[in-house]
């Protein structure tokens, strides 16, 4: 499957373009993280060829394999014996032991896995290269309405500038394919929720891996409930009505436009009644005009809610292995992939996953005091 996907990606005009540097013989821009970690591992080489031979040649005597004492919580479910194994105490878990295309036939283990991932925000599965894309739609479909390569319909980009919507599945038109290789590196490697810029955001992803570096190349998970808590008191009362204004990128556009939203700055959970923090410096550019805010507390605010984003206490780390998959509540977590493993090459398959109940899928602030009890276990 790689193979075939990167023939069709190398016949790409935005590909060939961005493959200028590459037949320039120039290293990868150090405005980027691939460029600048490249640097980093093998400084000052002459050019493309020789940063790539150098940093090759240290990876090159690497042997897969695996050992670690792990602590992990034995489950049974529908005679299904499952290993939880937790990422970090507050956020993550690797559901070992399961068979997404045929385990999830029965409903309680889709409910389980359900109440897990509303509890822990992101899930991982290992060992999962044998299913197909449309296995993908499938596992899917059991916790949400598969949505458009990014969410809602009422905006579905169409950019010539996004690599990863240049070349696409027709017989799975809303999956979303992200490439990296040695000639054009590619990776989202700051914080972000999935198109914010959209009215209704999505409530989920799931991101397949089909190709990882040997080294490198993780998936960085960031919580927004302690996101939220670990504002100052004053801090959370100054925002919890305030509104923020989420802009997409020229990769967003749709016919020439550029998508924006308005989402509260403190965000209700519609599932767990929770308040996360709903501000990340991949789309937020200010807050909404009508609040007035001067434009110096703007920037002190704005700077403290970014300086949550990536502590260690609140994040996740995912190794990629192929056939690795996670899914993320799109509406509790940010993310952002390590941009550090080039030259080796990266692809990864996303869908996005629309709440079933429609009510749900506008972000809105509801303060605690006048919010039913909510109870998801």
């Amino acid at each position: 499957m790689p193979e075939d996907y990167y023939e069709q990606l190398r016949k790409d005009p935005l590909y060939v373009s961005r493959a200028d540097r590459a037949k320039a013989n120039k290293a990868p821009s150090k405005s980027s993280s691939m460029g600048t970690m490249a640097e980093v591992r093998y400084p000052n080489a002459a050019n493309r060829e020789d940063l790539m031979s150098g940093i090759m040649d240290q990876d090159k005597d690497l042997v897969q394999g695996s050992f670690a004492n792990l602590f992990y919580k034995p489950v049974t479910i529908n005679g299904v014996n499952l290993k939880l194994e937790p990422v970090q105490p507050s956020i993550g878990t690797i559901v070992h032991g399961i068979d997404l295309s045929q385990d999830l036939k029965k409903e309680s283990m889709v409910t389980f896995l359900r109440e897990l991932w509303l509890e822990r925000r992101v899930l991982l599965f290992r060992n999962q290269n044998h299913l197909s894309r449309q296995d993908m739609v499938d596992f899917a479909g059991y916790f949400g309405e598969v949505g458009r390569p990014f969410g809602e319909a009422e905006h579905v980009p169409n950019s010539p500038y996004d690599l990863n919507q240049q070349v696409k599945d027709p017989d799975i038109p809303n999956m979303l394919i992200l490439p990296s290789d040695e000639n054009v590196p590619n990776v989202a490697s700051n914080w972000h929720c999935d198109a914010t810029w959209q009215k209704r955001p999505p409530m989920a992803s799931i991101l397949m891996c089909r190709e990882a570096p040997p080294i490198g190349g993780d998936t960085c998970f960031c919580d927004c409930y302690a996101m939220w808590e670990g504002l100052s008191l004053d801090t959370k009362k100054r925002v919890e009505r305030l509104t923020a204004v989420h802009v997409g990128t020229i990769g967003h556009q749709m016919d020439g436009v550029t998508p924006e939203a308005v989402h509260p700055v403190a965000r209700t959970h519609p599932e767990t009644g929770k308040t996360v923090l709903y501000v990340q410096q991949g789309f937020v550019r200010r807050f909404a005009e009508e609040h007035q805010v001067p434009e110096d507390e703007e920037k002190r605010l704005l700077l403290e809610m970014k300086l949550q984003e990536g502590r260690p206490e609140y994040t996740c780390r995912v190794k990629w292995e192929p056939g690795s998959l996670a899914m993320w509540d799109n509406r509790a977590v940010l993310h952002c992939a390590s941009g550090d493993f080039w030259p080796h090459r990266r692809l990864m398959e996303r869908l996005t996953i629309l709440d079933f109940e429609e009510s749900r899928r506008t972000p809105y602030y509801q303060p605690a005091a006048l919010q039913p009890s909510q109870n998801t276990r």
